[in-house]
């Protein structure tokens, strides 16, 4: 029989079940179901003391006593009380059962009252399907960019110069990578002040950072800070990843711009598009095909910046508000 098992912790056998699950979901549709911090909850748990997690797996019964596991649900609770944000995933295989509108109730109900928000990623048939049947409404949208690096798609490509940084910046600040071990207390401060408004970002942990660190695509040769030269304080960084599965751009390694950022104190100062730039030649000469970047919908400065460097609209990705039952 079809059963929910809701937990706070998975154990290895479960980890390596959602894994699969998920890849296979990626395989199907072209596009990953769970997105990178579902991932890193999923493989690592929630630290002690920190966030409250809720995972929703959901079984039905295979050959003899076997169960197999058809689709899965997150949720992370809100430290100030607000909704709660979660995703699902569907076995492909096993879609079109109503299992995804048995796990998205299962999310609601948990939610008690505090209300659910779910992403969609890439703006899927079905993904849209459930969030009408549900009443769900978009609160929330993450534009998916791209950039040709190499080959026919970089014909119209701009060259990656031309910043202009302001006097103080140039006479003030070295942009260099960053140094594991020594820069991770200084990085947190300056992200936390550049991404004071944004619901995930804003909130990193020293726990959060050291699991990305402990990443296979880690790689602090790709994440540049612009540090104060007497005082060490980091004004600004862009950190760089790369896919090694193509992201759904090709069939080779692609990068990302990942996270760019600057302390309010140096915005304004042209220091957000050195960075950039900076972290874009790096995976340029990395040899990488393509970039992509994920920005806020109702950020039209960011989109305008990254429209300027030759970045053009590849997909997006959607929050939905389910109703409060």
């Amino acid at each position: 029989m079809s059963h929910i098992h809701i937990t706070e912790a998975l154990e290895s056998a479960r980890v390596e079940a959602v894994l699969a699950l998920a890849e296979s979901a990626r395989e199907h549709d072209g596009i990953a179901p769970l997105s990178e911090q579902t991932l890193l909850r999923v493989r690592h748990g929630a630290q002690a003391g920190g966030a409250d997690v809720r995972f929703h797996l959901l079984y039905e019964e295979a050959e003899g006593d076997a169960e197999r596991l058809a689709g899965f649900g997150f949720a992370e609770r809100s430290p100030d009380g607000g909704p709660d944000s979660g995703e699902l995933v569907v076995a492909p295989g096993r879609r079109l059962h109503g299992y995804g509108t048995w796990l998205l109730n299962s999310l609601a109900d948990e939610s008690e009252g505090r209300g659910l928000r779910v992403w969609a990623h890439g703006g899927l048939p079905g993904a849209r399907a459930l969030a009408r049947s549900a009443a769900a409404e978009q609160v929330r949208g993450l534009l998916k960019m791209r950039l040709a690096l190499r080959g026919a798609d970089s014909a119209n490509t701009p060259a990656l110069s031309g910043a202009r940084l302001s006097d103080e910046a140039r006479e003030r600040l070295d942009i260099r990578p960053f140094a594991v071990g020594r820069d991770e207390q200084e990085w947190l401060r300056t992200n936390a002040r550049a991404f004071a408004d944004h619901p995930e970002q804003g909130g990193i942990t020293l726990d959060d950072l050291r699991q990305r660190e402990a990443e296979a695509w880690f790689d602090p040769a790709g994440f540049f800070v612009a540090a104060d030269r007497s005082s060490g304080r980091i004004a600004g960084f862009h950190w760089t990843k790369t896919h090694a599965d193509g992201a759904g751009l090709a069939d080779e390694p692609v990068g990302e711009v990942y996270v760019v950022g600057v302390d309010p104190d140096w915005q304004g100062t042209g220091l957000g598009r050195e960075l950039t730039l900076t972290g874009l030649r790096h995976l340029r000469d990395r040899g990488l095909p393509w970039v992509l970047l994920y920005v806020e919908e109702e950020n039209p400065v960011a989109v305008r910046l990254y429209e300027s460097l030759g970045f053009t609209l590849w997909d997006a990705d959607v929050m939905y508000a389910v109703p409060v039952k």
